[in-house]
């Protein structure tokens, strides 16, 4: 096991490293020019050159990234271009607005997947399974910022029941803070459990055909205590892997529902960064992403091998 971990952290370094690379060149062939966005349309050439001087933009692209590179080794992510400030602190700040947003939704998006999954797959080829399907279909044909208007429209606008956004610190008013969340998790976690749902049903489904099943099944155990307590812990293998792929998606596409409810996370800063082409403010957003992304794939597959010790011997492991 410990071998295991150890190779998964050996590659976690080269792949964050050619990440890096890949998010700095994309960003940089994007057109537009980030000293256009920042002086106005009226900025004349020499101030052009001049921004492009100060902030290094004249040097050729491999420069930029080796001199980039370097800082954000040292922590230090450069200052915006707009507005002049240590992007490092800023982006600190928002993370844990969209981390806990992004946890809520998975927490959400699990909450209807897991125990809708197993019952689709206990009732396998009949009406309830059919129901369960068709709404995972329509939960994942949702556009989240669409649901998430509609849940303003209702919850707020005509129920008057929820605030429409904005965000208060867990730590300063819990309740508060749970209720200015409650709209924006719903919006992502809904949409995000219809593929969660088919892979826990998928998962059940092969798992209800084993030996041991029908075996428990024969001895006249309850339903409950074969879905819950000998089907469940295998069929969460598989499931584990993808809700790692879902956490990352949660995470990276908060964009556009951190603007709709007003949330200052990192997504709302990406938005900023891309809108008004200020590249430190971009890279740092994007990059901070890309870690936490790998970081959730790292951890499940950590628990993923402790609870499939196969997974630990096919890469070398203990």
């Amino acid at each position: 096991m410990i071998q295991f971990i150890a190779a998964r952290l050996a590659a976690y370094v080269p792949t964050l490293f050619g990440v890096s690379i890949v998010l700095f060149l994309a960003i940089n062939v994007v057109p537009g020019s980030p000293a256009q966005a920042s002086l106005g349309i009226n900025a004349t050439p020499e101030a052009i050159a001049r921004f492009e001087r100060e902030h290094g933009l004249d040097r050729p692209l491999h420069e930029q990234y080796v001199s980039w590179l370097a800082r954000v080794l040292q922590g230090d992510f450069g200052s915006s271009f707009q507005a002049g400030v240590p992007v490092g602190p800023e982006l600190m700040s928002r993370l844990f607005v969209t981390l806990e947003l992004a946890i809520f939704a998975f927490l959400i998006a699990n909450l209807i997947a897991v125990p809708l999954g197993c019952l689709a797959a206990y009732y396998h080829q009949r009406p309830a399974d059919n129901a369960f399907i068709l709404l995972a279909t329509l939960m994942g044909a949702l556009p989240n910022f669409w649901l998430a208007t509609l849940l303003i429209l209702l919850l707020t606008v005509t129920l008057h029941w929820l605030p429409p956004g904005g965000y208060v610190p867990f730590a300063e008013d819990p309740g508060r803070n749970l209720m200015l969340m409650v709209m924006p998790a719903i919006s992502l976690g809904v949409v995000s459990s219809a593929l969660l749902l088919r892979i826990m049903r998928t998962s059940m489904i092969e798992v209800f055909s084993s030996d041991y099943i029908r075996t428990a099944v024969a001895k006249g155990a309850r339903r409950g205590v074969v879905i819950w307590r000998h089907a469940l812990r295998n069929a969460l293998i598989p499931y584990l892997t993808v809700g790692a792929v879902e956490f990352s998606l949660l995470f990276g596409g908060v964009v556009i529902i951190e603007n709709i409810f007003l949330l200052p996370g990192v997504g709302q800063l990406a938005l900023i960064g891309i809108t008004q082409r200020d590249y430190p403010l971009l890279l740092a957003s994007v990059l901070l992403i890309a870690v936490v992304v790998m970081t959730a794939n790292l951890i499940v597959d950590v628990i993923g091998a402790s609870l499939d010790p196969r997974r630990v011997r096919t890469a070398g492991g203990e």
